[in-house]
């Protein structure tokens, strides 16, 4: 008999450690659900592969305006090289009648051609929400919003991602990066012309 409130505090202080447990697993996991409130769109393959075609042309031309220099074509124009990009589409939401967000994973890398060799410069990979809108069975691109990156990086995504999406998104960015820009050197090696094993090379500028 006398066992009982032994046994009973053994099982209270499992419970005390399971719950403290728990806490600590809540502060080492933080909230990844996003915050946007957006309707989410469900969209067809025709109008997935429009939209991407929008997002990739807006990735692949130079703008000043956002601060992603292209490397060889400052410094070696004569190479004409390429920015190549290859996106993940996480969601589509309706911002208003005619303009639609569209939240990807991007992966842009510059290429050029030097002898046998895919010469690569400078790349770009981020979770961004791009304002686009419809102009017949075309979009255009009218702004983008990138993720800020170090600790920020969840912060931002939550802001930018609805609720199921956002989780989505933090994984893509842990892992998914890889598989596109595996897809970026594939054509780039195309789209120079060269062999698919065709060796790969970093510019360094002298």
């Amino acid at each position: 008999m006398k066992s009982l409130p032994l046994a009973s505090g053994i099982l209270g202080g499992v419970l005390v450690l399971g719950v403290a447990g728990w806490m600590i697993w809540q502060l080492q996991e933080p909230d990844s659900t996003g915050l946007a409130r957006e309707p989410v769109v469900v969209v067809g393959q025709k109008t997935r592969a429009s939209l991407l075609q929008a997002v990739d042309q807006y990735l692949e031309i130079a703008d000043p305006k956002r601060e992603k220099p292209q490397v060889l074509a400052a410094l070696k124009p004569e190479l004409k090289p390429k920015m190549i990009c290859h996106e993940n589409l996480i969601e589509v939401r309706q911002k208003s009648e005619s303009q639609q967000l569209v939240g990807i994973a991007a992966s842009c890398e510059e290429y050029a051609k030097v002898g046998q060799k895919l010469l690569a410069s400078s790349q770009y990979k981020n979770l961004s929400l791009l304002t686009v809108e419809a102009t017949g069975e075309t979009y255009r691109v009218l702004d983008i919003q990138e993720a800020l990156e170090g600790d920020l990086l969840r912060s931002s995504v939550r802001e930018m991602f609805s609720a199921e999406a956002a989780p989505r998104a933090l994984e893509i960015s842990e892992t998914g990066f890889a598989a596109l820009s595996e897809e970026n050197q594939v054509e780039g090696r195309k789209v120079f012309g060269l062999p698919q094993n065709a060796e790969i090379q970093l510019y360094k500028p002298s």
